[in-house]
């Protein structure tokens, strides 16, 4: 009876995407486990590669000619059977390779931290003083999957309330020996989130699996996830952190951008969390100011629970001027900022301009590479909205250079308050050089949508100034991802605060003045089931290398599925095909179309050395 190992390796090639038997030599038998790296020969010259231990068997005649392991690399487990699990599911439901997603899951090693937590490996005693009973702890004993939308203002609280509120449930967990996991979309919200936890003391009970934290504290905690209980969080990739007696999984706003994976498999957060709290019988909680459609979805469809979280409303005022600072509008400003209260101005584009016209024909300047619009950023330059490209502007058709903007981005809006409103002091925030807080007082804030940073005391004024061409965009989810912008802006202000939104009207004017962020989401959800759009429906998108084998891939495609399965959907894109298909059809489909790209890769004429030939998006929000 011989011992055999199962093995796999951290590789985003499809031609490595099995397992591997090894056998387990008699030397180490015994100090051997799952989870451990280990060193292997691999291929024809017998080099030394890097594997994980899947599983270890019994195995009366092994095949002939296998291959022993070499040596253990790591003296402890790195990888859980639960996160394999969850890598083998993501992959399977994504078109992946579960060995990309390994990468992911497995943070490089350092063998000095290695050491020396084997040394030290106790987790920290908890707090005996009981803490108080959070109201999401209690929603979940009724409700084990749940939306929940908190509270709006918390701006005189030492941190958001939804992070008070996943602290205070994450504790109470790991008090009970259960751990806890919660996945946050960027930096700003990750620091929320551990103010809750330093506010309620919770900072030896914490684990933060961070890409921004040095290599061997993030291992440090990797291992500490591994063999203690604790309160797990993170970004994105913090989705397939290990997590020991995982109980429960909190995401904060789920339908930011944040949240999505650029590269392949193309898989997003609230997707991986929801398979990750089936696979390990979790409790689930998804919450946000407003919803995202996906939300709104598994509401409707009985799986969530919907807790909504009501109080009382600020001044709310609609307009529906082009103007985005009127008479109204300026009057709120100016009387907020008197009152040494800080203001919070909108602005849907960073840069001077958000596009350019020509001065002679009044024709829309575009970048001659991709058609998209030019803008004016921050330091002066013309630039591609698509892109990036950064360039002369090229003479117009009319033969014209000289240009001027149709609207003014979110640099001149700043400059154009600095003289308007000379005793308040201007700063201006965006993605590229973004403040997270400020000081109260007569301060005015220009920011780009997502880039508002934090007041003491909350804002008196919040200015949406862009709302109506914000959700005028021509995307599917225009709409969804302004709103959440909007909320997001708005949940900085004070109770009493006055909220402006520019440009709004009908329904949507109506829902916005009653801040109900909910209703109007699932009024666009509800146009997107009457046009068959996701996610009522998934879209599906592999995009080619070149034209040769897009071809190739779509009479192929066609021929091996039938009509009534799926629907091919026109698009714009190059050497893209795009598939319209049901949730019950997902797990088929991308097992055929691993299969077909694989099978073309292999044949193809047109594949440069060292090419991906195809790219698989099985849920791809940018093709409509």
């Amino acid at each position: 009876m011989s011992l055999v190992a199962k093995i796999r390796f951290s590789s985003p090639l499809p031609q490595l995407d099995k397992e591997f038997d090894y056998l387990v030599p008699g030397e180490i038998s015994d100090s051997l486990k799952v989870g451990q790296l280990v060193d292997v020969p691999f291929g024809s010259g017998g080099k030394s590669k890097t594997g994980v231990i899947c599983s270890i068997s019994e195995e009366p005649n092994p095949r002939a000619n296998i291959l022993g392991i070499a040596s253990i690399t790591s003296s402890l487990p790195v990888l859980s059977e639960q996160q394999l699990k969850l890598c083998e599911a993501v992959a399977s439901r994504q078109a992946g390779v579960v060995g990309e997603l390994l990468t992911t899951a497995i943070p490089k090693r350092f063998v000095r931290v290695e050491a020396t937590y084997q040394a030290d490996d106790a987790a920290a005693a908890f707090p005996e003083t009981p803490l108080k009973r959070s109201h999401l702890s209690s929603l979940l004993d009724q409700h084990p999957k749940v939306f929940y939308k908190p509270e709006l203002f918390s701006a005189n609280e030492p941190a958001p309330i939804w992070a008070l509120e996943f602290a205070s449930a994450a504790a109470e967990l790991a008090s009970q020996g259960k751990s806890s996991l919660v996945v946050l979309p960027d930096f700003a919200e990750l620091a929320k989130f551990e103010r809750a936890i330093q506010v309620l003391g919770l900072s030896n009970h914490s684990f933060r699996h961070s890409s921004s934290d040095t290599g061997s504290q993030r291992y440090l905690n990797h291992l500490k996830a591994l063999t203690q209980v604790g309160i797990n969080y993170g970004l994105r990739s913090a989705c397939f952190a290990p997590a020991k007696n995982l109980d429960s999984i909190f995401i904060w706003d789920d339908g930011d951008e944040s949240h999505t994976e650029q590269g392949s498999p193309y898989w997003t957060s609230r997707e991986v969390l929801l398979q990750r709290s089936e696979l390990e019988g979790t409790k689930l909680v998804l919450a946000s100011h407003s919803p995202s459609a996906e939300v709104i979805r598994l509401v409707d469809i009985g799986y969530l629970h919907l807790a909504k979280v009501e109080e009382s409303k600020p001044t709310v005022i609609i307009t529906d001027l082009d103007d985005r600072i009127d008479s109204q509008t300026f009057a709120a400003i100016s009387n907020s900022l008197q009152a040494g209260e800080p203001v919070l101005i909108q602005i849907a584009n960073l840069g001077w301009a958000s596009s350019l016209v020509c001065t002679s024909c009044k024709e829309l300047r575009r970048c001659p590479n991709c058609e998209s619009s030019f803008w004016v950023d921050p330091s002066g330059m013309f630039r591609c909205r698509s892109c990036k490209t950064k360039l002369q502007m090229p003479a117009c058709k009319c033969g014209k250079i000289s240009t001027r903007p149709t609207r003014l981005g979110a640099s001149a809006i700043a400059q154009q308050m600095t003289r308007a409103f000379p005793n308040a002091t201007v700063v201006h925030s965006n993605g590229e050089n973004r403040l997270t807080s400020i000081k109260g007082g007569s301060i005015l804030v220009v920011s780009t949508p997502g880039a508002e940073p934090e007041v003491n005391g909350g804002y008196g004024v919040v200015v949406i100034a862009d709302a109506a061409r914000m959700v005028g965009s021509p995307r599917l989810r225009a709409l969804e991802q302004s709103i959440a912008k909007w909320a997001n802006a708005t949940s900085l202000a004070k109770r009493d605060s006055t909220i402006i939104f520019v440009g709004l009207k009908d329904i949507l004017a109506t829902r916005i003045k009653d801040l109900d962020f909910y209703r109007a989401i699932e009024d666009d959800y509800q146009d997107r089931i009457e046009l068959g759009l996701p996610p009522t429906t998934r879209l599906a998108s592999v995009t080619s290398s070149n034209a040769v084998d897009a071809e190739r891939l779509a009479t192929l495609f066609i021929s091996r599925v039938s009509a009534d399965r799926v629907r091919i959907l026109p698009t714009e894109l190059a050497n893209t095909l795009v598939i319209d298909y049901q949730y019950s059809f997902g797990i088929e489909l991308a097992l055929l179309l691993k299969e077909l790209t694989h099978s073309l890769t292999q044949s193809s004429k047109a594949k440069k050395p060292g090419e991906r030939v195809y790219r698989i998006n099985m849920d791809d929000g940018k093709v409509i």
